[in-house]
């Protein structure tokens, strides 16, 4: 039962009176938002509303983790997808080219999934992929870059760095069906 206790009983007693919140619809429509309003309902509580001693500030820290964990999904999918672009137009080797657009088209596809059940999280994409581009940048050189030195060169001969995101996210990043074109 959904409800919420108010002070207006008699003799000072709480009354649980059904209440239904956005919440409930919040739920079933953006999971993250959910997550962050119910971690913050959960730290408003005063302690003589907090049953049988339950420790609402370890519950409300879980239940924000759970939002940062679709969070940390989300941003995952969107380096995975940078990092593979990047090496669809700039690696020299172009033969695992279809192996990289099957990579970046289940990702976009996951999270579309992840958009879906977190609108919040579609309207936070231009930042949430300017967060996660220096780590783009970081993994392509790391990785990659100790493999194919000339990749990097390519890259860096096109003006490309770690400070600016290099992909509009709409047009590029998580538009199905494109590809940047192999530099020559």
């Amino acid at each position: 039962m959904v409800g919420r206790f108010l002070w207006d009983g008699p003799v000072g007693l709480p009354i649980l009176q059904p209440v239904m919140p956005d919440t409930a619809t919040l739920y079933d429509t953006d999971w993250y938002a959910w997550t962050q309003d119910q971690a913050a309902r959960l730290r408003e509580l005063p302690p003589s509303q907090r049953p049988n001693g339950l420790d609402v500030e370890h519950l409300a820290e879980e239940v924000e983790d759970m939002g940062r964990s679709e969070r940390k999904a989300a941003m995952s999918l969107m380096r995975n997808i940078a990092t593979h672009l990047l090496k669809l137009e700039f690696h020299p080797d172009q033969q695992p080219r279809r192996h990289w657009q099957r990579e970046v088209a289940t990702w976009r596809a996951d999270l579309e999934l992840d958009f879906k059940a977190s609108p919040s999280l579609r309207a936070r994409r231009e930042e949430l992929f300017v967060d996660v581009w220096p780590q783009a940048w970081r993994v392509l050189n790391d990785s990659d870059g100790l493999d194919s030195p000339e990749l990097l060169r390519c890259i860096a001969e096109a003006g490309v760095s770690a400070e600016v995101p290099y992909f509009d996210v709409d047009a590029q990043l998580l538009a199905s069906g494109w590809y940047p074109p192999p530099r020559a």
